[in-house]
């Protein structure tokens, strides 16, 4: 328009500021933030955190030789990928905690390697910590539960990632020792103490977890027979299962997370065979070569057993049936008689029965009655302790200490150290207290064949093992071209006091030892805890998925 005046862009302005000036600022802002930045990457790279801090050379070195750093997928992994986050918030907050890291490194609190080995356990759980805070956040930036195909993982992988995402575990839980050495005066329920406090409190109580009524034994009753010898096995379907040497591996050891790793998979009430099953082979195989879990020399005997295990049952009975390949005779190097710790059965094979009562047998089974302190193990007591203990008139302290359950001592010692032993072999309860948790069924139930003159024993183990002659339970067992078939008939209710009376609407825990090639104590081959069912149409739907492994066949 005619006569309008040219506009004066000096005097516009943007949030009370000339237009010159905003674009100062705002160019001046891109260089900040692009500085910024900047140094925000340079921090967070590699080379940075390998380099420049000399305390993290050592951290990197045993880095290299994990999976985050070189795999089979050329997908690697650097320190900022799990220690900082990607969302800006959170790496503010997680860039201003690292300047206390800063006043440390310029203090020189870890600038050798053995001020750092000293603080190694407080700096990794101060990261698992953080970690399962936020639902190891930084992991899920690679790994996340809707991106994992289950059936292309290997089945333990698979077994395990399907049931963390069910009970809400997170990465963390179970992979602290993924990426750096784990401390080794490391203790895994202490990581998890809050988590676990619930669970630690019930363990803290002098109840049990179980109401204790006085069990129903039945009447007595004989087995006259060896049905089990006669049944046409041949419809019945096989269970198979790899036998094992369990070497020095407690119930302690198991329970210790700092050398199984144990401590967090029972507080999650995870079976021993959810995670291990398809490692017999390999577990035995250590203990023979004293790699692992073993500190005697075995010399060639064999690490595994495959066994193939049937049963059947009718309305008074249940019926067994065994087999296995016999194996050449391995002499063990520390006993006598060729070798032979019981030269006068080739071998004895003992299945063990168990419910919730006793704590752990729906998880372990029998491995809850072996314990660090007894015979031919580590914390095992010296002769004169034995002899001269006020317990010699309460327990069979002859040959050393058998087996016991946890439920009869007042204390058992699972982490020991400082020169204190594994166990509670001393630390046992009143009678009365031992007799009521008998009558109320918080036992373990045995029944052995002795192959050498063809007898059967039963018994049960709570306050020590107990073994007497039995007429409700009876084995029987032949050979033929190297195979072994043992025969079992046992009446579901024997009326004997530490038979435990099956019930064919409950789940049992059955677990199987074979001392075999003239093995006695601890020597023998044993099984995972198995499930044992009767005829239970849809076992996962009757008793939780993957609780079942037996399912007995009825038979007329």
């Amino acid at each position: 328009m005619q006569g309008e005046r040219p506009r004066n862009w000096r005097k516009i302005t943007i949030m009370g500021a000339s237009i010159s000036a905003a674009v100062v600022f705002f160019v001046a802002g891109i260089l900040f933030w692009g500085g910024f930045n900047t140094v925000m990457e340079a921090t967070n790279n590699l080379k940075f955190c390998s380099s420049t801090c000399h305390e993290m050379s050592w951290v990197y070195e045993e880095y290299q030789d994990r999976p985050h750093y070189e795999n089979a997928t050329g997908v690697g992994a650097e320190c900022s990928d799990c220690h900082v986050p990607d969302a800006w918030g959170p790496k503010m907050i997680r860039k201003i905690k690292a300047s206390r890291e800063v006043w440390h490194w310029m203090l020189g609190t870890i600038d050798t390697k053995e001020k750092f080995e000293g603080k190694r356990l407080d700096l990794a759980e101060n990261v698992w910590r953080s970690m399962l805070a936020t639902d190891s956040r930084e992991c899920r930036n690679c790994h996340d539960w809707s991106n994992m195909d289950l059936e292309e993982q290997a089945k333990r992988a698979s077994r395990e990632h399907s049931r963390a995402f069910e009970q809400g575990q997170t990465c963390i839980e179970c992979h602290q020792g993924i990426a750096h050495e784990l401390p080794e005066n490391w203790d895994e329920s202490e990581v998890w103490a809050d988590r676990f406090a619930v669970a630690e409190a019930d363990e803290a109580s002098d109840e049990p977890a179980v109401p204790l009524e006085e069990e129903d034994l039945g009447e007595a009753k004989a087995v006259d027979e060896n049905v089990a010898a006669s049944l046409d096995w041949e419809s019945i379907a096989a269970t198979d299962l790899t036998l094992f040497l369990p070497g020095q591996a407690s119930i302690e050891w198991i329970r210790d997370g700092g050398e199984h790793g144990g401590s967090r998979a029972v507080d999650f009430g995870d079976r021993c065979i959810w995670c291990h099953q398809g490692e017999e082979a390999d577990i035995g195989e250590m203990a023979v070569t004293a790699e692992k879990i073993e500190t005697f020399d075995l010399g060639d005997k064999r690490g595994h057993v495959p066994m193939s295990v049937k049963a059947a049952f009718d309305d008074e009975y249940l019926y067994m049936q065994f087999q296995w390949e016999e194996g050449e005779h391995a002499p063990l190097p520390f006993a006598d008689n060729d070798g032979k710790m019981d030269p006068d059965n080739p071998f004895k094979l003992t299945l063990s029965l168990s419910d919730d009562r006793v704590e752990l047998a729906d998880q372990a089974g029998c491995w809850a009655s072996c314990h660090h302190d007894s015979r031919h193990m580590p914390d095992a007591p010296e002769p004169d302790a034995l002899a001269t203990s006020d317990l010699v008139d309460r327990l069979d302290l002859s040959d050393g200490v058998t087996k016991y359950l946890g439920e009869s001592r007042t204390e058992v010692e699972v982490d020991g150290g400082d020169d204190t032993p594994r166990g509670g072999w001393d630390k046992l309860k009143e009678e009365g207290e031992i007799q009521e948790l008998l009558d109320g069924g918080a036992y373990l139930n045995l029944a052995r064949y002795k192959s050498g003159d063809g007898s059967t024993e039963s018994g049960y183990v709570l306050d020590e093992r107990h073994f007497s002659d039995s007429e409700a339970v009876v084995f029987s067992a032949e050979e033929e071209d190297g195979v072994w078939t043992a025969y079992l008939t046992r009446a579901l209710k024997t009326g004997v006091e530490g038979d435990k009376p099956l019930d064919l609407d409950k789940l049992y825990s059955a677990n199987i030892a074979l001392h075999d090639d003239f093995a006695d104590s601890r020597f023998h081959h044993v099984s995972w805890q198995y499930g044992l069912a009767f005829g239970v149409e849809d076992p996962d739907e009757t008793f939780g998925a993957d609780m079942v492994e037996i399912n007995a066949t009825r038979v007329e």
